[in-house]
């Protein structure tokens, strides 16, 4: 049988109190915590956390909700995320909804039904509606990636549109100014304002953009990367293509391979999101890099500082900037 308090009792000599402190964080002097601590050793004691949640009303679990485990970004995003909740005593339950604004719902729903002491999530619905009435219940949400519109709260984003005017700047310092732009759904605040940044940059310097909006797939991105390298006219031929998504970029660099195109020289291919990408792929890829290790960290530290201090009403957004990796996928007209 699993050990119980009055076994530790019997190995120390101290009282239920003094070890019901312990158990509950509270300060003991170090002769009593070492005595108790070589107890729960020997008996191989754990703790039953079922039953310190009800009492507590702290499960010791955040909830993590994810659109899709496939991408290379949510996927990174999680892992360093748990790991760092893990060395705050924190266990994580993570769920994935396909992207589908329903299975966020239920997935949601799922996540209270376990008594998560928070939730971080990068959301589909970005108006919030589901994540709002979690808020309500006082639970902490963090958002990832997205904004909700219907709400605020504690939020990790990158400066998207900033991301975009980089894109562009580095092709126009390259002589480009016909350049394609591969964006997934105009819906997702991510995709638009980088699409924005890029679009808004290169035609206030005199250039064309030929945009292709699409699911944030490969093989949706190796589609888009096909018909943009299909000259309609020879007034519009494309000498460039910025991918805004690490998926939509493997799909292109598929695409020009088939269409027997080399890179640079006769297009020029900028990236997004994958350093590890820009090593792999040859010629090297300049590419547009989120700080993945930073937004992960900075999400798990937000959390862990809202469970600390509940009552603090203000709400923090953090903001991180994107960085150019410069690699061979550019060249000079």
């Amino acid at each position: 049988m699993p050990g119980t308090y009055k076994d530790i009792q019997k190995r120390t000599g101290l009282s239920l109190s003094t070890i019901s402190k312990y158990f509950n964080g509270g300060h003991l002097r170090e002769e009593n915590r070492s005595a108790i601590e070589k107890a729960i050793r020997d008996l191989d004691f754990r703790v039953n956390a079922f039953a310190r949640s009800l009492k507590s009303r702290r499960s010791g679990t955040i909830g993590i909700l994810i659109p899709e485990l496939s991408s290379t970004f949510n996927s990174t995003i999680m892992e360093r995320v748990c790991e760092t909740l893990r060395k705050h005593g924190y266990g994580s339950i993570v769920c994935t909804c396909n992207g589908r604004k329903d299975a966020e719902k239920s997935s949601l729903s799922f996540l209270l039904d376990k008594m998560v002491d928070g939730i971080i999530t990068i959301p589909i619905d970005e108006s919030g509606t589901y994540l709002k009435a979690i808020s309500d219940q006082n639970v902490p949400i963090v958002l990832i990636d997205h904004l909700a519109t219907d709400f605020k709260t504690d939020a990790v984003i990158v400066n998207n549109r900033e991301a975009g005017r980089t894109a562009a700047r580095e092709f126009l310092s390259h002589g480009h100014t016909s350049l394609g732009i591969l964006c997934g759904p105009k819906e997702m605040d991510t995709m638009r304002l980088r699409s924005e940044g890029f679009i808004e940059t290169l035609k206030g310097a005199g250039g064309q953009a030929f945009a292709k909006y699409c699911q944030l797939t490969l093989q949706s991105g190796y589609i888009a990367a096909k018909s943009l390298l299909t000259p309609r006219s020879n007034t519009d031929t494309i000498t460039g293509i910025f991918c805004t998504n690490y998926e939509l970029t493997l799909g292109a660099y598929i695409a020009i391979q088939e269409l027997h195109k080399r890179i640079p020289e006769e297009i020029s291919v900028i990236g997004f999101d994958n350093m590890l990408l820009s090593g792999i792929l040859q010629p090297s890829l300049t590419m547009i890099i989120q700080p993945v290790e930073k937004i992960a960290d900075t999400a798990a530290e937000l959390m862990l500082k809202r469970l600390a201090d509940p009552e603090n009403k203000k709400i923090r957004i953090a903001e991180l900037r994107t960085q150019l990796l410069h690699g061979s996928s550019v060249a000079p007209l």
